[in-house]
């Protein structure tokens, strides 16, 4: 496996951060723990202008760009002052140290709950066609001012985005998604690194933050690696970028991985596949979606993707759609479950960086690592059906 860290200079250049502003999964935002908080609360309207004034003596003017339009974006949401100071990489930079994951942890023999998850996806025989969609396997259950449910041949989608004639249709029918393990590869990295689980017999560590730690044995750079090496335990060449990009600097974090992106993408000339690898950051910290296959609980799969904004279409969000509907329509034959209802935006979440790209989501912050080390498995098993040799 190739590992990539690629490190960067804080200064960035504006047109990134024009390009990002908006790039931002900003539920998250209210969740970045400060201790000792005494709950005074400011909706964010009230803050802006102040935050814009104070920070200009310390802060350049993309970055108070930046900061100011986070906070604008939590809408209709309490955000209290500790809030606020999380959301500034300068007051908590000094507060993160990054442990790079061990490798050798995850190089080891092919375990039993492994291969019970390969004997599942070895019983499926089937020739993955995805075509012949007509309207009646498009079927609108429920709309309102906030979003639509959708069941596209099976797949439950919740879309929040105002863009309510998505043409599913059109969309099945294009060219199927076939990859060569000879010149396709994998690129993945982590936008919210520091991203965790709940402790158990297995994995037991230290918390940063609520479900939050910097050491990479234990976040989503360990979740990535265990992706990365099930790919390419299948002959999937697959790169793994360990570059850390939320530790300190949280409110910049699709920035900073936009920027990781894009070097690695020049550098790999060959990467077909683009993956962020997430959990869920629901505000219950217990929340925990699991499936039981072959009698292992293992964490369920989350697809959200960016179809871009009113007027600023994401112009790979059909072609990004059709990978993510045949990966979820293949696991709802093999592994019945195993994915929650598919979420699309108005975002864009980098995937407008390069076609085939998408942002998972493994379990939520109440599942454990063994988990949603199971589901990489599960996943590579999906990716790998989609490659022909």
């Amino acid at each position: 496996m190739k590992v990539a860290v690629t490190f960067f200079k804080k200064k960035e250049n504006k047109k990134i951060y024009d390009k990002i502003l908006k790039n931002n999964k900003i539920r998250d935002n209210k969740y970045i723990n400060i201790a000792n908080s005494n709950n005074i609360k400011i909706k964010s309207y009230e803050i802006i202008a102040v935050l814009i004034i104070s920070i200009t003596i310390v802060l350049n003017s993309t970055n108070i760009l930046f900061f100011a339009t986070n906070i604008s974006k939590v809408e209709g949401l309490d955000i209290t002052k500790e809030d606020i100071i999380a959301l500034n990489s300068m007051a908590n930079i000094k507060n993160y140290t990054f442990t790079e994951p061990k490798q050798e942890e995850v190089q080891k023999p092919i375990e039993q709950d492994y291969l019970a998850m390969d004997e599942l996806a070895n019983l499926y025989n089937e020739q993955a066609v995805f075509k012949n969609v007509t309207e009646n396997d498009i079927k609108i259950i429920s709309e309102n001012s906030t979003y639509q449910k959708i069941n596209v041949c099976g797949v439950e989608i919740t879309n929040y985005s105002t863009n309510r004639n998505i043409d599913f249709e059109t969309i099945l029918n294009s060219d199927d998604k076939y990859f060569s393990k000879a010149s396709d590869e994998v690129l993945m990295y982590t936008t919210h690194t520091s991203e965790s689980y709940a402790n158990s017999v297995n994995y037991t560590f230290e918390y940063t933050s609520p479900r939050r730690t910097t050491d990479g044995n234990y976040n989503m750079l360990y979740i990535s690696t265990c992706l990365a090496e099930n790919l390419n335990s299948k002959g999937i060449n697959t790169i793994c970028s360990l570059t850390p990009h939320d530790y300190g600097e949280y409110n910049s974090a699709y920035m900073n991985s936009r920027k990781t992106m894009e070097t690695l993408i020049n550098e790999n000339p060959n990467t077909a596949i683009l993956i962020d690898v997430h959990r869920d950051a629901i505000e219950d910290l217990d929340f925990a979606p699991k499936v039981n296959l072959k009698g292992y609980d293992v964490a369920c799969l989350m697809l959200v993707m960016g179809i871009g904004y009113d007027g600023e279409e994401n112009p790979y969000y059909m072609q990004n759609l059709k990978l993510a509907l045949q990966i979820q329509i293949l696991a709802n034959k093999i592994y019945p479950g195993l994915f929650r209802s598919m979420i699309i935006r108005n975002s864009i979440y980098n995937q407008d960086i390069k076609e085939n790209s998408f942002l998972v989501e493994v379990g939520a912050s109440g599942n454990t690592i063994d988990e949603a080390r199971l589901a990489t498995r599960c996943l590579s098993n999906l990716l790998n059906i989609l490659y022909k040799d």
